[in-house]
């Protein structure tokens, strides 16, 4: 098959690496992949130039491309090729970009309640073709030495790499009094209180309260307002846990926008800057343990996972029922529970001080993670979901 791979812009360029990986794991299964740079000066005019001799199909992160019209229609629909979006972000952030009128268009979200988001939301389900397909590991080429030598001399005890957005925020507060506004601000609590709340279910949940069913045409008028909750519990949720590590003195290698005031705050972490993705890669071999964050993610897996176990390095995380499925607990990954963060820092700090541990959990993961969670794998679904809808 012949797919175009449309690379956009992205914080720390992750989206960007994300494509070239996926475009090498393409080709490495004989396919061909050719890669347009949407924000290069002659990005645009390469795309129109690939419907000369149409690909097969197109393929987006989150949505990127998916607005490419002529004379005001889906210039897919009109050289009969498929689009494929992979969403790694919660899909209330790209509704309209998931709403585009494209007839081949197939949606992969990193989580299983997005999934079902989209089956209860009626411009999802006038998508060809929706399913659950987590990012696969950005790996550099060498590599990686899994021996217990070669862990000893790792130099991160403990690395974490993302945004803090500081005090979750709540945008509804602003809009006009109204039914709406306090459903939002519901919602929000809910899942501030149970970490492992999908929306949808809040969504449900507080309409039940007011003896109101949840149907399709409810998910669609309240599917602009779920952004703002959405948003509020990724914050909250990550600006706790912070909170809770730097109050304990968990020392941590820090790396991402907008950590200045929790820096200052807590001494025990470390910054080292903004950094960029392709940085990260060489710091996830001189880290033993790896923070991760869902970012809401409560069915699914997050990239920083899959890429820190195939550069060798230990994971913890807040739970999702997928790493449930994915990973043996304890062996491969070592995770907590929202709902029990309270243990998260002393849980940690046991297995900071027990160096062995370490070094098992992390050959375990390693191990899982090169044989079922690199691109290759993920692209031999991409590939035949692709197929089926010709």
């Amino acid at each position: 098959m012949r797919f175009v791979l449309l690379k956009g812009q992205s914080q720390y360029g992750s989206l960007r690496l994300h494509i070239d990986q996926l475009a090498a794991a393409l080709a490495g299964l004989g396919h061909d992949a050719q890669v347009i740079d949407l924000i290069a000066p002659d990005g645009l005019a390469a795309l129109g130039q690939t419907t000369e001799t149409p690909p097969d199909a197109y393929i987006g992160f989150s949505g990127v491309g998916s607005d490419f019209k002529a004379d005001g229609a889906s210039v897919y629909d009109r050289i009969g090729a498929t689009y494929v979006s992979l969403n790694v972000d919660h899909p209330v952030h790209h509704a309209a970009r998931l709403a585009e009128p494209i007839r081949r268009y197939i949606a992969f979200f990193l989580d299983q309640s997005h999934v079902k988001l989209m089956a209860a939301w009626p411009p999802g389900q006038k998508l060809a073709q929706v399913g659950f397909l987590p990012p696969g590991a950005n790996e550099l080429p060498e590599p990686v030495d899994a021996s217990d030598e070669a862990f000893a001399a790792r130099d991160i005890p403990l690395l974490f790499t993302g945004t803090y957005r500081g005090a979750p925020p709540e945008a509804w507060t602003a809009w006009e009094p109204s039914p709406a506004r306090d459903i939002a601000g519901e919602i929000a609590q809910r899942m501030a209180a149970d970490g492992a709340l999908a929306i949808l279910d809040a969504l449900r949940a507080s309409l039940k309260d007011r003896g109101v069913t949840l149907t399709g045409d409810l998910v669609a008028n309240f599917m602009p307002l779920l952004q703002a909750p959405q948003a509020f519990a990724e914050a909250y949720h990550r600006d706790a846990l912070l909170n809770a590590l730097g109050a304990a003195g968990v020392p941590m290698q820090i790396y991402g926008a907008g950590w200045e005031p929790m820096v200052a705050r807590y001494p025990s972490f470390t910054y080292g800057g903004v950094g960029s993705f392709d940085e990260t890669l060489h710091l996830l071999r001189r880290a033993r343990l790896v923070l991760n964050t869902n970012n809401g993610f409560v069915s699914g897996g997050h990239e920083r996972v899959f890429t820190a176990m195939c550069a060798g390095a230990g994971v913890f995380s807040d739970a999702s029922t997928y790493y449930a499925q994915a990973f043996k607990e304890g062996r491969e990954i070592v995770t907590f529970a929202w709902k029990r963060m309270a243990e998260a820092p002393d849980k940690l700090a046991a297995l900071m001080a027990d160096v062995p541990r370490q070094a098992a959990l992390a050959r375990a993961g390693h191990k899982v993670a090169t044989s079922e969670h690199r691109w290759a794998d993920r692209a031999q679904k991409l590939v035949r979901a692709v197929s089926q809808v010709r």
